[in-house]
């Protein structure tokens, strides 16, 4: 099974995982009005909305044509930089409706008391869904060397619900000791306001980190996969170091699609580029027994020349 196959069966697995968490969630909401299920609901909504569409661009990124002679690649961090940018506006979105609900509570004091009962046995069996889902996903990446972008999404998205599922089941817990006369009494109407605040803190970075390994691949950075850039080198130097100096070797990642720019010169006065084709062969056969998309791209210089190849 090739690396899109792998990629694309991953994620039609996982939207079927997502549609009965996100039934679930609702149906906890609903029963409960707590706004930090509000999150935890609609996030696992959301997710399941994006996996699905993740499973389009998984299929048309590989396509190509004339005017898109190297495919779309370019879709899959577009889609990892926007569903994080929908994560934080959902997130600052439940920020903004729990504090106008304790704001009314300390202000007012207009409130109701949680009906905390069904949130724990609820959050227990969410989390055990969620981390087994990013678990899931992140070994069906690691399958593929870790190659996928939207798999590295969903893992990064799938562990968020999980984190938030275990801060509310954990507060929750907490609150059910808390008596009407303790000194705490406030958190029996406003404790889902406390518990939303703290794990959107806790959590901010995951997308913002995801967003900014995005851009860096739509704007046509450098790959921050370590492993891979040694992966590609390693093999490019073994082949290439007695005819030719390595000078300095990029390796650019868009999706699952690898492009390396090799900067060479010759050990002796020409380029031999019928030797230099043949290596460049050997290179992708060896690169193609861990990443199904890669490009090698020759920079050279002859007589005081910059040639590609």
């Amino acid at each position: 099974m090739n690396q899109k196959n792998i990629e694309q069966r991953s994620l039609i697995i996982g939207c079927l995982w997502l549609f009965l968490m996100g039934i679930s969630a609702l149906t906890a909401y609903f029963a409960t009005h707590l706004e930090a299920l509000f999150v935890d609901a609609y996030f696992t909504l959301i997710t399941l909305t994006t996996a699905l569409l993740s499973i389009v661009i998984s299929k048309i990124s590989t396509k190509v044509s004339t005017r898109f002679p190297n495919g779309l690649f370019v879709l899959e961090p577009l889609y990892a930089f926007f569903q994080s940018l929908l994560t934080i506006i959902l997130l600052t979105v439940s920020l903004i409706t729990v504090g106008g609900k304790a704001y009314q509570y300390f202000v007012y004091g207009h409130g109701h008391l949680l009906n905390i009962a069904p949130v724990i046995p609820y959050e227990i069996i969410m989390v055990i869904l969620s981390l087994t889902l990013s678990y899931f996903y992140k070994h069906q990446n690691k399958k593929i060397h870790n190659t996928s972008t939207l798999l590295s999404a969903e893992t990064k998205s799938a562990m968020i619900d999980g984190i938030m599922s275990a801060g509310i089941g954990a507060a929750a817990f907490f609150i059910l000791f808390i008596s009407k006369n303790s000194p705490l009494s406030f958190l029996l109407y406003t404790g889902d306001s406390f518990i939303t605040v703290i794990i959107v803190l806790f959590i901010i970075r995951v997308p913002l980190r995801i967003m900014k390994n995005a851009l860096i691949e739509i704007s046509g950075g450098l790959t921050q996969d370590q492993g891979i850039k040694s992966f590609i080198e390693g093999s490019i130097r073994s082949h290439l170091s007695n005819d030719f100096a390595i000078n300095d070797c990029k390796v650019y990642k868009v999706g699952m699609s690898f492009k390396a720019c090799i900067a060479i010169s010759s050990k002796t006065h020409m380029i031999d580029t019928e030797k230099l084709a043949i290596y460049k062969n050997n290179i992708l056969n060896d690169l193609s027994q861990k990443l199904a998309f890669i490009n090698i791209v020759f920079v050279y210089s002859n007589v005081g020349k910059n040639e590609k190849s």
